[in-house]
């Protein structure tokens, strides 16, 4: 699980890993807002529960919903 990032993935998913002063995913989902999407679906495997904390709060500030589907196993690039 994102051991090319690695050591800064050793205490946060490689989505929440910061570029640029925010979160990867929050790029994504900023651009997603931008487009009209209203609402997202992410594949989370690797701390779920920091994960799920992180997009609670992007909900409430961005006035989007955020899905979770949780990979029990890892199912690469194409996801659940």
């Amino acid at each position: 699980f994102g051991t090319r990032l690695r050591p800064l993935t050793l205490s946060v998913p490689k989505p929440l890993v910061e570029f640029a002063n925010k979160p990867i995913v929050l790029h994504q989902i900023e651009a997603l807002i931008k487009a009209g999407v209203k609402h997202v679906v992410l594949a989370v495997n690797y701390q779920p529960k920091v994960m799920q904390d992180a997009i609670e709060q992007w909900e409430k500030t961005y006035g989007i919903r955020i899905t979770c589907s949780h990979e029990t196993e890892p199912l690469g690039t194409a996801g659940p």
